[in-house]
């Protein structure tokens, strides 16, 4: 056995580690691996089943509205008579769109939504696809401001928004 090293008063010895510890350390290794090989190849729980699992009891606990598809044939709004989608329509126009256009939809920034006068069309897919892309500055009229895009808030919430504003102007029209 070597002699202890002493720096500044400190002896450092070199003593081997105790065999129990090594024990235990070769030991969670061999169980570490053991537990992926079962894991990964012989168990009836790998993980594309458990996130197919996952999904479906949270979709059995949250459910969602079907899936709006954004081309409908005539570009109208599958929501148009849909109750809880008006209400739900309505909650985000006051979250989202009340800053420019008012919280009545009158105007304020943004033109107003409940006059007869459309600027840049009336129909559900004219308006669908300018709140969807936005107003830039080459399609600006009447000395009117842009308007953003708003492609981040789905379909299914454009849509809805849309909805509670044809109970508000009637001028709003399903299609051509």
């Amino acid at each position: 056995m070597k002699e202890p090293k002493e720096v500044d008063g400190i002896f450092q010895a070199d003593n081997p580690m105790p065999p129990w510890w090594k024990m235990v350390w070769l030991i969670s290794i061999i169980v570490s691996i053991g537990y992926v090989v079962y894991f990964h190849w012989y168990s009836e729980w790998p993980q594309e089943v458990a996130f197919e699992k996952e999904v479906a009891e949270h979709e059995a606990q949250f459910p969602t509205k079907q899936a709006v598809v954004a081309n409908t044939e005539d570009g109208s709004n599958p929501y148009r008579d849909d109750a809880v989608a008006i209400k739900e329509g309505e909650g985000t126009y006051k979250q989202i769109c009340s800053a420019c256009h008012g919280p009545t939809a009158e105007g304020a920034v943004g033109p107003s939504l409940v006059d007869k006068e459309w600027i840049h069309g009336n129909t559900d897919k004219e308006v669908f696809h300018n709140i969807m892309k936005g107003i830039g500055p080459e399609r600006q009229k009447l000395n009117r401001g842009g308007m953003p895009a708003w492609e981040g808030l789905g379909a299914e919430k454009v849509y809805a928004v849309m909805a509670w504003l044809a109970t508000k102007n009637s001028t709003l029209v399903k299609a051509k």
